[in-house]
């Protein structure tokens, strides 16, 4: 679930390789986004196919299957909740080169989870805008504390412990957060600045309503 600093997850790396993969939706289940349990509800879940198309399959509460994705090294996963089910569209890269054809796991973010980050903050999540979750690991996916992340939102923060603040630094979670970023109905690159003990730029994806949530991995 990472993007290399520097690079955009979901650009055509050259090739047009592309193959077949199922999967299941994992539903987190706290505010790390990382862990749950399986999501039972329907979803549309869609990725990157050839020449930047989108390809599109449906989750029926236990599995889904996509055809001719893009192999890539962050390829761009979307899952689109039913309504009523408390889940936000959630997007997030995964690696399709090396992904087992039967064997991807993809998220959706628990809207309650979303909106107590916003509760710490003292203001209110936008549905016209887009969430960002990253978290900055190293090589070996390691978190890295001591990171500034800078882009245009309403609200930045960062992990402290149970909670989150208006502080300037990762802590040993690597977690920033940034709170209604402006963004359209389709997909679209916003990039994060990032400093402190490493100095680099990660583009990300974002649409109007939805979480994004990624790891970036940079090089201390």
């Amino acid at each position: 679930m990472g993007i290399d600093d520097g690079n955009e997850g979901g650009a055509n790396g050259g090739g047009e390789e592309t193959a077949s993969f199922s999967g299941s939706v994992l539903a987190f289940d706290d505010d790390y986004f990382d862990k749950g349990a399986a999501f039972t509800g329907m979803a549309k879940v869609s990725a990157t196919g050839e020449s930047g198309a989108r390809v599109t399959g449906t989750y029926d509460g236990t599995t889904f299957e996509l055809t001719q994705v893009l192999k890539n090294s962050g390829n761009w996963f979307f899952v689109e909740p039913a309504a009523g089910s408390g889940m936000l569209p959630t997007l997030m890269p995964l690696d399709t080169r090396t992904a087992k054809a039967d064997m991807l796991t993809v998220g959706v973010a628990n809207g309650a989870d979303v909106d107590s980050i916003f509760s710490f903050l003292n203001t209110e999540r936008s549905v016209e805008r887009a969430q960002v979750v990253l978290t900055v690991v190293d090589g070996s996916l390691r978190s890295v504390p001591g990171v500034t992340g800078t882009l245009a939102s309403e609200v930045t923060a960062y992990r402290a412990a149970g909670g989150w603040i208006g502080d300037e630094l990762t802590d040993n979670s690597g977690m920033i957060f940034f709170g209604n970023v402006q963004a359209g109905s389709a997909l679209s690159s916003v990039s994060i600045s990032l400093s402190g003990p490493v100095t680099t730029r990660v583009d990300v994806k974002v649409v109007a309503g939805a979480v994004t949530v990624v790891s970036a991995i940079v090089n201390p």
